[in-house]
This record gives C-alpha cells, sequence and structure tokens, in this order.
C-alpha cells in the first residue's frame, strides 16, 4: 500500500532535518573562519605576516625588510640597536664581549709598482664565550658547537665567493686589506669550475693565535662605519657546516645563534619561529627614552629574550586578505594604508571609534628612508651623461608631482624628497630645493624640448617616444599608482609603457639591468649619511645597492674622501657637492620620504617601531587568552545563513508533497470496482 500524504511530508521534513544537521556539526569545529590550529590563538604566540614573497633567507644575500624581519632573530651579530632609545639610536653589545678596540694601522702598498706607507686602521673584536649555534643535522652530533672568532671571519670570507650575491661585499672589498685580491683568486677558481677557497690567507682578517674568541680586521683607510656593519646580518657567525650541509638551500634553512629558530618554513603558506634553547642570554632593557617608562614600555624589564615563545609568519598574496585578518584579530599588527585608511581614521592622527573600541593602538613613525624612481644609466635612450640625456630625465623628473603621490597613496604621511638624505640624519638639509623636482609641465616640455624630443615626438622615428616602467604594481592600489605615473609622464608628451611583475622577477630584472625606468624605495641600514650618498656609489652597482648603475668619478672621488671622515662641517661640505653633482646628472627622481602609520592591538605589548633594527619582535609579548577572548567574540558563527536554507528547502519541498498527495488520492478514486486498495 503507498505511503499517505502525512507519512511523505514526514519524511521529506526528516531528511531536510537532518542536512541542516550535519552542516551544522560541519560548522561547529573551530566555529568556521580561524585560520590556525585549535588553541594556537590563545597561547604565547605572535602572528605576524609578509606580503608577497620572500627571495631568500641567506643572511649573506638577504637585503629586503621582511626577510630582515625573519633572519635578524635568527642570527645575531656583534651589535644590536637599543630598542628603546632614539636620537642617537645607539649600539649595544650582542655577541661582542667587549666594545672593538679601534686604532692607526700604517701598513706598505705598492701603488702603481711603487711601495708607499700609509696607515688604516686596526679593529680588534672579541666575542663572548661559550656562544653556540642552534641544534641542526649539519653537526656532526645534531647538537650546536661553540661559536669562535673563526665563524665571523667566515663570514666576511663567504662575500668573497662568486657564487653568492651578496649586495654590501662593495662595503668593505676595497677597505680590508687584501680582500679585492682574494675576489680575484676565487674568482679565477669560479671560471675553472672550482668552489670557493676560504682557506687561502686574506691579510685583513686575522685570528688571534692565542685567543680563539678574538679577531681583526685590518683597513686600508679609516671607516667608522664598519660599526654598523657589525650590527647587521651579513656579518653574522654562519656555521661553515651548514653552507657545505645545504649549499643553495641555505636560502630556506637557517643554522644561526640568535633568540629564534625556525621550525617550520611552508613555501608561499607560512614561517614559523620559536625560542632557541641555545640562545645566548638577553635581557628586556632596564631603561628607555623619554616617556618610555608611563608609556608601559619597561613592564617586562629584565625579563630574558624572546619574550614570545613562538612568531608566526603568514605569507599574504593580496593586502586586502591581510587587513581582513586584522579585522577579525588572526593579525596582531597591520601597516595603514591607502586600502584602509577610512575604516582606520577618524581624521589624521585619531583612529576611528571602531577601532578604538577594538583596543587599536596607532603609531606614526617617520624612519630615515627614501622613495624614489630611478633610470637605468647603461640605458641606450635614458642612459647616459649627455647634457641632452641629462635634460630629458630632468624633463620626466620636473613632471612628476611629488605631493599628489603623497596625498593619494600616502594619505598624506609624507613630505616631498628633494635630495637623497632623509629627515633624521646628519647632513639633512630641510631649506634645500632640488630645481628638477619643482612641478611645472611648462617646464618640463621645454626641457623635454632641449633634450631632442620636441612635443614628445622622436625627430629619428617622427612617433612618440616611449618609455618602459618596470614595476611591481600587480595589485588595484600598485595598478593606481601606475595609472597617475603614466598620467604625469604623458602629460608632456611621452608615452610611457607599464611591465608589471611578480616582486620576485622584478628584483631579479633590477638584478640583471633589465628596465629602462622603476621606482624603488630605501630604509636605512645605519644611521649614517654614508648610507644614503653610496647608493649612488659606482662600484655599489648590483649586487649592491646601486640599482640603477649610476657612475660619476667626481661623485665617486668625493664619495671616497667623506665615507672616511667623522661627522663634521668638512663632511658636510663634501656631501653638498655629491648632491649637486648628482641631481644635475638626474639618475633618480626623488620621489619623498616615508611617513608611516602602523596598528596593532593592545594585547600585543612592548610595540615601538624602530628606524633602523629589525629584530624588533624578540622584545615584544601577547595576552594569547585575551586574544582569543576577543576573537570569539568578534567571530561568532552565524547561523542566519543556515536557517535560510532551511526555509528554502521546506518551501522548496512543499510543491512535491502537493504533486505526491494529489496523485495519492488519484490512485484511491481509479481503484477495483467496490472499494479501495
Amino acid at each position: 500500500m503507498p505511503p499517505t500524504f502525512r507519512v511523505l511530508l514526514t519524511r521529506l521534513l526528516t531528511g531536510v532535518a537532518a542536512v541542516l544537521m550535519a552542516a551544522a556539526v560541519l560548522a561547529l569545529p573551530g566555529c568556521g573562519n580561524d585560520p590556525y590550529p585549535t588553541g594556537q590563538t590563545a597561547s604565547p604566540t605572535i602572528f605576524l605576516h609578509i606580503v608577497g614573497d620572500l627571495r631568500t633567507l641567506d643572511p649573506s644575500v638577504a637585503y629586503t625588510i621582511d626577510e630582515a624581519e625573519v633572519i635578524d632573530v635568527i642570527y645575531s651579530s656583534y651589535f644590536d640597536y637599543d630598542y628603546l632609545k632614539r636620537d642617537p639610536y645607539v649600539l649595544n653589545l650582542s655577541l661582542g664581549a667587549e666594545m672593538p678596540r679601534r686604532e692607526p694601522y700604517p701598513f706598505t702598498d705598492a701603488e702603481k709598482g711603487h711601495p708607499v706607507r700609509k696607515t688604516g686602521e686596526a679593529w680588534t673584536f672579541r666575542i663572548k664565550r661559550g656562544l653556540r649555534f642552534q641544534d641542526d643535522p649539519c653537526f656532526p652530533s645534531g647538537k650546536g658547537r661553540e661559536i669562535t672568532a673563526a665563524d665571523f671571519l667566515y663570514s666576511f670570507r663567504r662575500m668573497a665567493d662568486p657564487s653568492v650575491a651578496c649586495p654590501v661585499r662593495s662595503f668593505v672589498e676595497d677597505k680590508i686589506i687584501g680582500f679585492e685580491e682574494y675576489l680575484a683568486h676565487n674568482a679565477d677558481r669560479k671560471k675553472h669550475g672550482q668552489p670557493a677557497d676560504f682557506q687561502a690567507e686574506v691579510p685583513g682578517l686575522q685570528l688571534d693565535p692565542k685567543d680563539p674568541y678574538a679577531f681583526r680586521i685590518l683597513l686600508n683607510q679609516p671607516y667608522p662605519q664598519l660599526r654598523f656593519l657589525m650590527a647587521m646580518h651579513f656579518t653574522a657567525p654562519i656555521p661553515h657546516e651548514a653552507v657545505e650541509r645545504y649549499g643553495k638551500d641555505l636560502a630556506r634553512h637557517c643554522v644561526g645563534c640568535g633568540p629564534d629558530v625556525m621550525t617550520e618554513y611552508k613555501l608561499k603558506q607560512r614561517i614559523v619561529l620559536q625560542a632557541n634553547p641555545n640562545r645566548s642570554p638577553e635581557l628586556y632593557p632596564g631603561e628607555g627614552a623619554p616617556g618610555d617608562a608611563e608609556a608601559g614600555l619597561l613592564r617586562d624589564a629584565g625579563k630574558p629574550l624572546p619574550l614570545a615563545q613562538t612568531v608566526v609568519f603568514s605569507f599574504i598574496k593580496e593586502s586586502i586578505t591581510g587587513w581582513n585578518l586584522f579585522q577579525q584579530g588572526y593579525l596582531d599588527a597591520w601597516s595603514v594604508n591607502q586600502q584602509n585608511y577610512q575604516q582606520v581614521m577618524a581624521r589624521p592622527g585619531e583612529l576611528s571609534e571602531e577601532m578604538k573600541r577594538k583596543g587599536v593602538r596607532l603609531y606614526h613613525t617617520a624612519a630615515p628612508n627614501i622613495r624614489y624612481f630611478g633610470f637605468n644609466m647603461k640605458d641606450p635612450l635614458v642612459g647616459g651623461y649627455t647634457p641632452q640625456k641629462r635634460k630629458l630625465r630632468q624633463a620626466i623628473s620636473t613632471a612628476l608631482d611629488a605631493q599628489a603621490f603623497i596625498d593619494l597613496f600616502y594619505e598624506g604621511n609624507g613630505r616631498p624628497a628633494h635630495w637623497i638624505v632623509p629627515p633624521g640624519i646628519t647632513s639633512y638639509d630641510p631649506e634645500y630645493r632640488n630645481p628638477y623636482r619643482r612641478y611645472s609641465v611648462a617646464k618640463a616640455k621645454q626641457l623635454l624640448a632641449e633634450a631632442g624630443y620636441p612635443g614628445g615626438i622622436d625627430p629619428a622615428t617622427g612617433e612618440r617616444l616611449t618609455i618602459f616602467f618596470d614595476n611591481t604594481g600587480t595589485t588595484p592600489s600598485g595598478r593606481q599608482l601606475v595609472a597617475l605615473v603614466q598620467k604625469q609622464v604623458e602629460a608632456i608628451g611621452v608615452h610611457l609603457e607599464s611591465r608589471a611583475w611578480r616582486d620576485i622577477v622584478w628584483q631579479d630584472r633590477l638584478d640583471h639591468g633589465q628596465f629602462q625606468f622603476m621606482t624603488y624605495g630605501w630604509l636605512a641600514d645605519y644611521p649614517d649619511p654614508e648610507n644614503f650618498v653610496f647608493l649612488l656609489y659606482g662600484p655599489n652597482r648590483r649586487p649592491g645597492p646601486n640599482a640603477s648603475a649610476y657612475d660619476n668619478p667626481e661623485y665617486n672621488r668625493l664619495f671616497e674622501q667623506m665615507r672616511s671622515m667623522e661627522d663634521g662641517p668638512a663632511r658636510e661640505a663634501i656631501i653638498r657637492k655629491m648632491r649637486d653633482i648628482a641631481v644635475e646628472d638626474c639618475p633618480w627622481i626623488y620621489l619623498l620620504h616615508e611617513e608611516n602609520l602602523a596598528i596593532s592591538y593592545d594585547w600585543l605589548s612592548n610595540v615601538k617601531p624602530h628606524g633602523v633594527a629589525n629584530d624588533v619582535v624578540k622584545y615584544r609579548s601577547v595576552d594569547g587568552p585575551r586574544r582569543a577572548r576577543l576573537q570569539a567574540a568578534w567571530n561568532q558563527p552565524n547561523y542566519w545563513p543556515l536557517l535560510g536554507l532551511a526555509l528554502l528547502l521546506i518551501a522548496g519541498s512543499l510543491p512535491a508533497a502537493a504533486v505526491v498527495r494529489e496523485r495519492t488520492h488519484r490512485r484511491a478514486r481509479r481503484g477495483p470496482a467496490g472499494g479501495e486498495r
């Protein structure tokens, strides 16, 4: 006998309920949108982000801020920067046992075939005893061995390996006695298919035969900036065992002695750091700058570092994704940019009510930096040093309005740049005005005509002059910036054709000079004007920091003169001469000095952005339980869509039920004569 209508309807609704129950059960674990393992956000773990890719984590090669924020807590150096003190920045001993001794060093140099007596410098360093590398399979027992002075000098020797594109090699190659000959020796070995020789004698790199914890660096000239170099990861001790075992894989397999070790690296997903059991004892500072105590920055004074046991860096392809994660409480800190400014700020300098309600804190910093557009000085069209080539670059420079970029893409946070040295660094001149950074379409057109392109027309072809702009504008905001550059340049008659690349591809094109026009930035490695004016020093071309390959002999001569000088009026006078030369040559268009806005939740403690140091995460702590409670409150599961689905399914089932009922009744009427089935 066929089921009745009531039975069919009951079965249908029971099925719908079962489906909804199954969906609800599947939706319950983790409340739906937590991107981390259950319970991790309640632990003392800091959650940060990396937008895009990392090219390398090899300490001899890495040169971006994102790379440094990871490896500078894995590889410790002789010095580090005081976390809290500013104006000026202060160097503290990290792996060093004492401040280096610096004294004159007389030596003989065979210049033009004739022995010449000169005076350079001898720097004597002494490291702490008992330092150990992290545990790693590269060591015979798997246990990190003791660090000696030889491990520091190995880092310097590795700079001379032709297969290692060390960007700071040019800092020392012409200063350490015998280093240029050592470079030539390894270059010759490479030509013959042989690996770099790490045992060859280098007179300027000396171990103390009586003390395995002391070493000397002998220079052919005074170089006060060496102390800053000894605070960078390029000079951090590297175990030769790791280089020999991992080779090129050292780019993703770090073996250092810092406060953290890398326990996980999943490409394009995440990097996980954890406290290093072999770390050197290090304490949170006990004093800071004025106002730090009132701001709560000394509450952890004297506590061992790192304060957080785990740090997770998530790779994020698009910044909008990261912003959404921050709003949900799944990232502890974020940067304020064009995309989120209106949501973060109620007005300049004041957070929105929503941000205040969620316990967000705002940090306004002006780290020493420069953002610029650069020309490839080796390119046949935009490069070169003739008056016509200079005028072409000057015309493009005069056509770009820095204030428009600051207003549109930095929400007014920045100041137009007229020269390479930023505010906060000695020799910065707030009164100087670059004649080719005064925005004027009329003046730009005049310079363009004087360059031989009246109206933007190339007389050789009769067509509009085209310049290729290589950039990383693959995101919506990046494409907007490219569009503004094109609009301003094309206003004077020049066609600017964009070529957008992924960051890692773009970096490679810069390294190989495969561009005409590009945009780039620089954040100080160390707080000295030499760290900015050297960006235009000829020998610093790629893989060094001179991305434009600018090479003016007079500029180079003045640079070599000033870099060995201490700060003072004489040094500043030389820097002004260098400025005048470079401004006329115009290899760069100085755009702006950024002023950054950053935000973090109040469950993250000890946040004080630093203008130079990149190891700041070791000083920060987190209230995990409070974070987890707020995340749960902000990310309550929404069952209304599920209820809507239920109603939709029930409504959709009613017509079917009506059909079943009608058919059931019809069959009953058409049964055999005399009764129903």
